[in-house]
């Protein structure tokens, strides 16, 4: 019983300190290259939504695997770049990282959703001594006429 008890304890420590870690590397992220979330969605951004931008081919190439059925939240608390403005129809979401599967990689993706005109960019970053450096990005803007 107590062994029981021992591996709950480490199995839940374990889960907590990959979910911080997920946003010590977004909030870096954001902090260093200076992007900021307005009215922050706690609705994620699915890496599999990017699949209406770009071929699945593009994230395979790269060893990232998109998972298909994922569901998670974000939990807005911990993410520190948002900010709320009240006066325009725009929300951001983005998603929690993806490790390529050799985990050298990652991929974040932030969509900004302002009604008529919807933005997605998805950032890859490379490991480099223990850190995520920004390696390059992917855009798609979309406007649609009313």
């Amino acid at each position: 019983m107590r062994n029981l008890v021992f591996l709950i304890t480490i199995f839940s420590f374990l889960s907590c300190s990959k979910k911080n870690n997920d946003y010590s590397i977004m909030n870096t992220f954001f902090d260093e290259h200076k992007i900021r979330l307005k009215n922050l969605s706690s609705e994620p951004f699915y890496l599999r939504e990017g699949l209406k931008y770009w071929e699945e081919k593009e994230f395979k190439d790269l060893n990232f695997e998109i998972v298909k059925n994922e569901k998670y939240t974000i939990d807005t608390s911990l993410v520190k770049n948002k900010f709320i403005d009240s006066k325009v129809y725009c929300t951001s979401r983005i998603s929690k990282p993806l490790f390529s599967k050799d985990r050298k990689r990652l991929l974040l993706a932030v969509e900004e959703d302002c009604k008529s005109d919807k933005s997605v960019t998805i950032y890859l970053l490379k490991e480099i001594a223990g850190k995520y450096i920004y390696e390059t990005d992917i855009s798609s803007i979309r406007t649609s006429v009313d």
